[in-house]
């Protein structure tokens, strides 16, 4: 407690801390309509590499009800959405930034499994007369949301 009330004493070390304060009270305010923004599929989209893959989902006709985060992070949990979620950000910004992304764009091992669990997840009763753990569910539909990808 005594530091606090040093801090407060030095009128610069105040000022920083006010700074500080207010920094943390914006990001704070913003961070959940930032989160609402970048799970939208419009923002999946705005980054030109990932145009292809947007067309074909948006005209495939089939699951264009759902987002991309539906499908591409996993969804099990709240915290493990939002670590994977800026995970695969920072990734996804880097490649972008760096021009490493591959041509085509592949699919993790992480991605397979989080994907598959989504398919799964959303599809149980269909799901429940198969073995997932030996068959993938782009095994048969490889071409049903990206349509012109043929490498998983």
């Amino acid at each position: 407690m005594l530091k606090v009330k040093e801090i407060l004493a030095d009128k610069r070390q105040r000022g920083i801390a006010i700074v500080a304060l207010i920094f943390v009270l914006a990001l704070a305010a913003a961070l959940p309509g930032y989160m609402k923004k970048t799970s939208t599929t419009e923002y999946c989209a705005s980054c030109h590499v990932m145009l292809v893959q947007y067309d074909d989902w948006f005209y495939s006709g089939k699951h264009t009800q759902i987002r991309c985060v539906d499908c591409h992070l996993p969804n099990d949990n709240f915290v493990n959405h939002y670590i994977w979620k800026g995970l695969d950000g920072i990734k996804d910004v880097v490649y972008f930034y760096t021009g490493l992304v591959p041509e085509p764009i592949h699919s993790s091992s992480h991605a397979r499994i989080t994907i598959q669990n989504n398919c799964v997840r959303c599809h149980e009763g269909l799901v429940s007369a198969i073995s997932v753990d030996t068959m993938h569910c782009w095994d048969c539909h490889r071409k049903q949301f990206h349509g012109r990808i043929n490498e998983f």
